[in-house]
């Protein structure tokens, strides 16, 4: 609860202190014995005292004034990308630090991430969240530099059963209506009833108990070596700031590009293109989509993959306007790579053995699809086989790949195992190889209750070692396999998607997979299809 002195006059001579105050108080109201407890006095009524007694009565109000602010506290989350889960309840985990200064490193260009945690002693109304603009050197960096997010939690599965997850970052905590509990009909899943579109900047929220918030800074591209600071100020509605410090070092150097292609399976379709799927989830507007194309470019995916790109006409000819509308989409967002991954297109991977007729057939439609994506610039063009299969299954796509590799097209499929070696191993330009540190994180996690789990989830990340990878026989036949014919080899569900390991997905996604001796990934997905 808070309180507001409004208005204090006050009037001293050498011995005696006036003083009317108009106390505001936050709701529910206190009861007026409860202020009077605390205060000792009557409100709204002119109080005669000696000077000391009126200095004890100034000091014993700023104090109760304060009483929230002082009882609240703030723990800077260090590092802020960790397997900890910061929960409701319970003890906050070891990575939360009592400290209030937030202290980063970074190059110029890099966005740098920093968290921490309200811990209200009572409840805290509207709470906003300010942020100066960092100085340093003798310049000041752009308000746009630092973007201030909460992590809101969702009701999803975890080991044993479901609960509450901290899983998403917005600006708006409201942005998800949902139900307070699973439906029998969905027990995993809280039931969302309405969605509406993330606000721009973060929006003033009451914080029951805890709450994480979540800190990106851009540091700007021109940006001099040094230290740049600047304040941030947790604001309730009724109560003084809670204040911290935000200091950012800037390293001499910038950071050079990723040696590993980070694409994502991107379930994606323009509205302007399907107009009577509009509204619905997965079909974007042209803003809408170079806002997600920029977004993931800020975070490292060069590549995304592209669904329903081209159109067969009733004359066998295509229709490139969808494909060409995306292209320029993304080109106007700056992603230009050198080759495409086109998941749906008008080559089919068939299950039989083609015909002579049937592999030109398929070659010739490759070759005006090559042709019409280099004319834009666009060096090789990857088509995408049958998605997870196996054995046989794959072996019976042998001619079909035959035929886009004979028409100047390129394969790339996820596959399930690296047993795909032996049967396609030759004609698989890209494979996306699932990673096998799902199981070991999935069996560690089983250990615990569904309520334990999520206090484990470090211990939990242990299992997932991607470097076992790198000693098993299989995955090491196929990886260097894979090399020795020229190709690169890629890897998903590393670690599976939905598992809360920040650090471990960090780790796996980066030097992991470099050690193991993968080139990219390609993860699902950006936006699942419904």
């Amino acid at each position: 609860m808070g309180i507001e002195i409004v208005s204090a006059e006050l009037c001293m001579s050498k011995w005696v202190g006036f003083m009317y105050i108009d106390i505001r108080y936050d709701n529910p109201p206190l009861h007026a014995h409860t202020l009077e407890h605390r205060l000792g006095k009557q409100l709204h009524s002119y109080i005669i005292c000696s000077m000391r007694t009126l200095l004890l009565l100034i000091s014993a109000l700023l104090a109760t004034a304060t009483t929230v602010a002082a009882d609240s506290k703030v723990f800077v989350v260090d590092p802020p990308i960790t397997n900890h889960l910061v929960l409701q309840n319970g003890p906050l985990p070891s990575v939360c630090k009592a400290t209030n200064v937030i202290m980063l490193r970074a190059s110029p260009g890099e966005y740098e991430p920093a968290s921490f945690v309200v811990d209200a002693a009572l409840p805290l109304k509207a709470v906003d969240i300010k942020v100066g603009q960092l100085t340093g050197n003798g310049t000041i960096w752009p308000k746009e530099a630092v973007d201030v997010r909460v992590v809101k939690e969702l009701y999803r599965r975890r080991y044993g059963g479901a609960g509450l997850i901290p899983t998403l970052l917005v600006h708006d905590d409201n942005v998800l209506a949902m139900k307070p509990a699973p439906t029998d009909e969905e027990p995993d899943w809280m039931n969302i009833v309405a969605r509406k579109r993330d606000a721009g900047s973060l929006q003033p929220l009451d914080i029951p108990k805890r709450r994480q918030f979540w800190l990106t800074v851009q540091v700007p591209e021109n940006a001099a070596p040094g230290t740049y600071r600047t304040t941030v100020r947790v604001i309730p509605a009724h109560s003084p700031a809670l204040i911290l410090q935000l200091e950012v070092e800037v390293y001499p150097f910038k950071l050079t590009k990723p040696i590993l292609e980070y694409s994502i399976y991107y379930p994606a379709w323009l509205e302007s293109h399907h107009p009577d799927q509009s509204g619905r989830f997965g079909y974007l507007t042209n803003q809408q989509y170079v806002k997600e194309i920029k977004n993931m470019l800020a975070h490292g995916l060069s590549n995304p993959n592209i669904y329903g790109g081209i159109r067969t006409n009733p004359d066998g000819t295509f229709d490139f306007s969808n494909l060409q509308k995306i292209l320029e989409l993304r080109e106007s967002a700056g992603m230009r790579p050198k080759h495409l991954y086109l998941v749906s297109s008008p080559i089919d991977f068939e299950h039989r053995i083609l015909t002579d007729q049937q592999k030109q057939v398929k070659s010739r439609k490759v070759e005006l699809i090559n042709a019409w994506a280099r004319q834009r610039g666009y060096e090789d063009i990857y088509y995408m086989a049958r998605d997870e299969q196996w054995g046989e299954q794959l072996s019976l796509e042998r001619d079909s790949m035959a035929a886009v590799r004979n028409g100047g097209g390129k394969v790339f499929t996820a596959v399930l195992n690296p047993n795909f070696f032996d049967r396609v191993g030759d004609l698989l330009n890209r494979p996306i190889l699932t990673s096998d540190i799902g199981p070991h994180i999935g069996q560690a996690g089983s250990g615990y209750g569904p309520d334990e789990a999520l206090r484990h989830m470090d211990e939990i990340a242990k299992a997932g070692i991607v470097g076992r990878m790198a000693s098993n026989p299989q995955y090491r036949k196929a990886i260097d396999g894979a090399h020795r014919f020229g190709h690169q080899i890629y890897t998903y569900m590393n670690p599976p998607s939905g598992v809360p390991l920040p650090d471990l997905q960090r780790r796996t996604q980066g030097l992991g997979l470099w050690r193991v001796g993968f080139d990219g990934t390609m993860n699902w997905a950006y936006a699942h299809i419904q």
